[in-house]
């Protein structure tokens, strides 16, 4: 959980910084792009006003009267103004919008721009603005223009002409380099930030397993000390049991000795197993002799065992063995160890859900191996839960020692077989073993 917090604190402060780079780089280009277009209209309106402050009115009628020598003169005063400050056009409108004097050496009478610029010329023929105006930008073919419109005013204050200033808006080309660039950068950063994210995630879960593998290997070294001396104090009371059974067992011939005899072995086996696993030594079936048996007969001897364990609860049987003997040559008692510890986790399951407890027992036989299913009714397991069942000391129960489940699947595995989660949910668990071993059907 801690590192899955880690990690998704990580993640989101990763997409953070990507995001904050991003969005300085696009501010960024968005001012340029505003101060680049700024000072480009400062620019036209400072051309545009000064060339129609250096025309007089009188010099407009005179042209419009036909003088050539006045034309050319206004015309080489706009050509001049226009290679100083490298402008595509400079020009003189009546209000008509006929041309008074241009830079262009071949142009129609009438302005062709009309449509697009008229409403910036038309407020300074009536009046609305008495400064210089400027165009939104255009497009004229592949070229991309503005322009500004200054007013030339009379003796009387009436305008009496407009002078045009259009320029090409050479820095579009690069913005468009930087907007190619940003759009890489950008490109780049979340993929940097992918990788990084994956390389944190890999370096993570390898951190993590790092310290689940230091914490299992100190707790091993500290439960090691601990079972040691454990083992040695249960062993010696276990072996007086053991041995005052078998002396009833020769004066009385009771029963009950053979069943108090076999569980102290099994006690006995499982003091051994805990203390394998703890020391981390050898397999837990050494030393454990093969037994041929019949599993059927097993099975409902652990039924008995588990309706006399939950006493005074009811324990009823949805399921249980309905075949014919099945001979089994493995280990018995290691065998039975496991299941019954499968069948009580499945009662304590039904009685931590607060329901009566419903088991299923099921065994299904053919020529290449048997399958033992175990059931409940419980609550079941999250998935989360599902993902550490059979890790060492996991557990969900308030009193366990997760080691059960961790020793069972190894038991199995040591036999050749499997143990695992067949299904779990709200309606209970179905635990499934699978042994490998040859099996005979009776």
């Amino acid at each position: 959980m801690a590192s899955s917090k880690r990690f998704l604190t990580v993640a989101l402060f990763t997409i953070l910084i990507v995001v904050l780079v991003n969005l300085v780089w696009w501010l960024f280009y968005d001012r340029i792009e505003d101060l680049l277009e700024q000072q480009l209209s400062r620019r036209l309106r400072s051309v545009a006003s000064s060339v129609a402050t250096g025309i007089n009115p009188s010099q407009l009628e005179l042209i419009a009267l036909g003088d050539i020598e006045t034309y050319a003169e206004i015309s080489a005063r706009l050509e001049q103004a226009r290679a100083v400050d490298s402008l595509s056009e400079l020009f003189v409108l009546d209000t008509d919008f006929q041309y008074l004097a241009t830079t262009l050496l071949e142009h129609d009478p009438e302005y062709f721009l009309t449509t697009l610029n008229g409403p910036q010329i038309d407020s300074l023929f009536l009046g609305y603005v008495d400064y210089a105006t400027i165009s939104p930008t255009y497009f004229s073919g592949p070229i991309r223009l503005k322009s500004a419109f200054a007013p030339i005013v009379d003796s009387t204050g009436q305008v009496i002409a407009v002078v045009g200033v259009e320029a090409n808006v050479d820095y579009f080309d690069s913005l468009a380099d930087l907007r190619r660039q940003l759009w890489t950068a950008s490109g780049l950063s979340i993929a940097g930030g992918l990788v990084l994210g994956i390389l944190f995630l890999i370096l993570q879960r390898a951190i993590t397993r790092t310290e689940q593998q230091l914490y299992l290997a100190q707790t091993q070294t500290w439960l090691g000390r601990m079972v040691a001396v454990v083992a040695h104090e249960v062993r010696n009371p276990l072996q007086i049991v053991r041995a005052s059974a078998e002396r009833l067992k020769k004066k009385h011939a009771a029963v009950e000795a053979d069943f108090i005899i076999e569980e102290t072995d099994r006690l006995n086996a499982i003091v051994t197993g805990y203390l394998n696993v703890a020391k981390a030594e050898g397999p837990l079936l050494s030393g454990e002799p093969v037994e041929s048996f019949d599993l059927v007969e097993l099975l409902h001897g652990l039924i008995r065992n588990t309706q006399e364990k939950f006493l005074p609860s009811t324990v009823t049987w949805f399921q249980s063995p309905d075949i014919p003997a099945v001979q089994v040559n493995g280990f018995k008692r290691s065998l039975r160890q496991v299941l019954l510890n499968l069948l009580a986790n499945g009662a304590e399951a039904c009685l931590s859900a607060n329901r009566p407890i419903e088991l299923g027992l099921q065994i299904l036989a053919n020529h290449s191996g048997v399958t033992i299913r175990v059931s409940d009714h419980g609550d079941g397991f999250t998935r989360s839960e599902q993902k550490q069942l059979f890790t060492p000391f996991f557990t969900t129960k308030s009193k366990g020692s997760g080691l059960g489940l961790y020793l069972s699947q190894k038991i199995i595995a040591e036999m050749g077989g499997t143990l695992k989660i067949a299904e779990s949910g709200p309606g209970g668990t179905t635990m499934e073993i699978e042994l490998p071993t040859e099996v005979k059907a009776q």
